[in-house]
């Protein structure tokens, strides 16, 4: 696979695709949001403690870090914090300016077109990650090359 990431721009997301989809040790937290709690969303440590996935952590040391991007959908502010202590301390080599967060996974899609807008990117160039399939067949249908994190397991 690092063949086809060679010469090209790489988003990745960050919930199941840079981690582990889990929180505190649970995948469900009761509401319509995801994994985490309401309490967790707003004041807890959930995404500081996820695990990275070694896999993307040592994919993501053989690409070019100017084209290495990060697109993740947060609920709060607090979650942004977290996680942009978690990528500090498990993907240090991203650089902050590359880091995005949407409100909404099918946000996902207009943020690519307006990356490739504004960095003059043709969307043949980009390459998208994510675990969500709907946001891989809403950005694969946009014209940007998408794959699911499985494509990446051994």
């Amino acid at each position: 696979m690092l063949e086809k990431l060679n010469d090209k721009y790489v988003f990745f997301d960050v919930d199941g695709t840079l981690s582990e989809y889990r929180y505190n040790d649970h995948v469900s937290g009761g509401n319509d949001w995801g994994g985490q709690t309401w309490e967790e969303l707003f004041f807890g440590n959930v995404f500081v403690k996820n695990r990275p996935l070694k896999t993307m952590v040592n994919l993501i040391e053989q690409l070019d870090l100017d084209k290495v991007f990060v697109l993740g959908a947060i609920t709060t502010s607090h979650e942004i914090d977290e996680k942009y202590e978690w990528l500090a301390k498990y993907y240090p080599s991203i650089k902050r300016e590359n880091i995005i967060f949407v409100a909404d996974s099918s946000l996902k899609v207009i943020a690519l077109e307006q990356y490739a807008k504004k960095l003059n990117i043709p969307k043949e160039k980009i390459v998208f990650i994510d675990d969500k399939h709907t946001t891989i067949r809403q950005t694969e249908e946009a014209g940007f090359k998408s794959y699911h994190t499985t494509s990446f397991v051994e």
